[in-house]
């Protein structure tokens, strides 16, 4: 009961800080328009005089304005369930949600509101009903970013509660196979899904108070209490909130029974199909006249979207290469003195569509190690320099792929190109991954799995193959910059 009120709390937080916002933004918006007065009316239309330019109408007007704008960035917001917890992988589509939402409020309210004036109001004069659509434009753009903001940063109060294992539900998995492992696995990885796995139950009593790894990168496992048949009794002990089912290879006839007994026993429960062996980024879920459907994702080619991130690639990398070209001479030099060889390293890798290029690092190793080898997994390894640890540190060493992303074999974000010895042993899921161009920085980059091989963590390849947009390509390369400091 008492986590039902904290999560209140925080939906009411999401709530709240909506109207505040929004009332800033128009306040602020307000205020900017008049950091430089704009040359007269008569400039642009004659027959408005100046003082119509300057102020159409008084400045507290654009506080009812501002409370009539939140009032339908409420209602779409609720449309949108924003106003509850979004579980999706870096708040992505909570946050594009809450940007194309407000701008359906204010095209509604801009309709409610000329509409009312034209059919209804029609005495009043066009001094009254007018408002400056700069003031409106800029505090839209600040409500969009403030309300984002403040949408994130309550996401991070929650996730650090979380990850402390407070407010989250305590949840029992219902079998230790692959399914269930991979489910404490992803639980582990992302705490904003407000769900903790306290151990399993498993119909093998042979496995009854043994230890599941479920993540042998991290060390991590959980016990396994007993038998399914005792079930109730391991929920009342553990003080469980919810069964997670997931037997998806088991019969019918058993799954049936499981259900029956939760249901029987007044356990809360959720049973996981059997999709595991199409790979759970490649289904989606649907709503056919009550019946829940499975189908499998199929890769679209979004060429404006591709166009687009090209543009942004290139005009973003040629910036970057601008502004840093000092740093990566002086590095150069630094790497050179440091040791012998030269101060760029390159690796033939595998881009889009299986095509080899040549990748660019500041070399951060002793020529003489074998440039095939696994990657080093500690920066005291005896291959790397000592100004190579700075650089892998840092994530500086990267910096000549910058010139990858501006000639088109990768770009900012996307998956990380392997080598070929590597993407001879892919199968056909595996090679999901080379329908895109591999990226500088990635999901996989920023998550807790980043010290492992890329090709053991093909689920966050996945998701962005099917999931990428702008939206997630700015939070990657946002949460890149945070991370930065953290690598080896």
């Amino acid at each position: 009961m008492f986590r039902k009120w904290i999560n209140f709390v925080f939906n009411l937080a999401r709530f709240v800080s909506d109207f505040v916002i929004i009332q800033l933004a128009f306040y602020l918006g307000f205020k900017i328009y008049f950091l430089n007065v704009p040359i007269l009316a008569m400039d642009y239309c004659p027959e408005l005089s100046p003082e119509l330019y300057y102020k159409p109408i008084p400045e507290n007007y654009y506080f009812t304005i501002a409370f009539a704008v939140w009032i339908f960035t409420a209602i779409v917001y609720s449309f949108f369930s924003l106003y509850k917890d979004d579980t999706s992988i870096l708040h992505v589509r909570e946050y594009r949600h809450a940007a194309f939402g407000y701008v359906i409020a204010c095209i509604l309210f801009l309709s409610v509101y000329y509409l009312s004036f034209t059919y209804l109001r029609t005495q009043i004069s066009v001094r009254e009903k007018l408002f400056s659509r700069r003031i409106f434009a800029f505090a839209s753009v600040i409500s969009v970013f403030g309300i984002i903001l403040a949408r994130a940063f309550i996401n991070k109060l929650k996730l650090i509660f979380h990850h402390k294992g407070k407010f989250a539900s305590r949840v029992l998995i219902y079998g230790a196979g692959v399914t269930g492992k991979l489910i404490a696995r992803r639980l582990a990885e992302f705490p904003a899904f407000g769900m903790i796995a306290i151990g399993y139950v498993d119909d093998d009593i042979s496995l009854t108070n043994t230890e599941i790894m479920y993540d042998p990168g991290r060390n991590l496992s959980l016990p396994v209490f007993g038998a399914g048949e005792k079930l109730k009794r391991h929920v009342t002990q553990n003080k469980i909130d919810e069964v997670l089912v997931a037997v998806p290879s088991g019969t019918t006839e058993q799954v049936l029974k499981i259900v029956n007994y939760c249901n029987d026993n007044d356990i809360n429960f959720k049973f996981v199909p059997n999709v595991y062996e199409i790979s759970i980024q490649r289904t989606t879920t649907s709503d056919v006249v009550g019946i829940p459907m499975i189908s499998v994702k199929k890769t679209s080619r979004r060429y404006i979207f591709l166009f687009g991130k090209r543009v942004f690639d290139f005009c973003a990398s040629l910036l970057a290469i601008t502004l840093f070209s000092p740093l990566m001479i002086l590095i150069g030099i630094l790497v050179r003195t440091g040791s012998k060889g030269p101060a760029i390293f390159s690796q033939t890798r595998i881009g889009l569509n299986g095509k080899p290029f040549k990748m660019y690092k500041f070399r951060s190793m002793f020529t003489d190690a074998n440039k095939y080898e696994v990657n080093p997994l500690n920066p005291d390894d005896k291959r790397i320099t000592k100004i190579g640890k700075i650089l892998r540190k840092t994530s500086i060493d990267e910096l000549p792929q910058l010139f990858n992303v501006l000639i088109g074999n990768m770009s900012l974000v996307g998956p990380r190109p392997e080598m070929p010895f590597i993407v001879e042993q892919y199968d056909d899921l595996h090679r999901e991954r080379l329908t895109v161009k591999p990226g500088i920085t990635g999901l996989w980059q920023i998550s807790a799995d980043r010290t492992l091989a890329i090709h053991e963590n093909m689920d966050y390849d996945l998701y962005y193959v099917h999931e990428q947009s702008f939206f997630l390509d700015i939070l990657i390369m946002i949460k890149t910059v945070f991370f930065a400091f953290k690598g080896i």
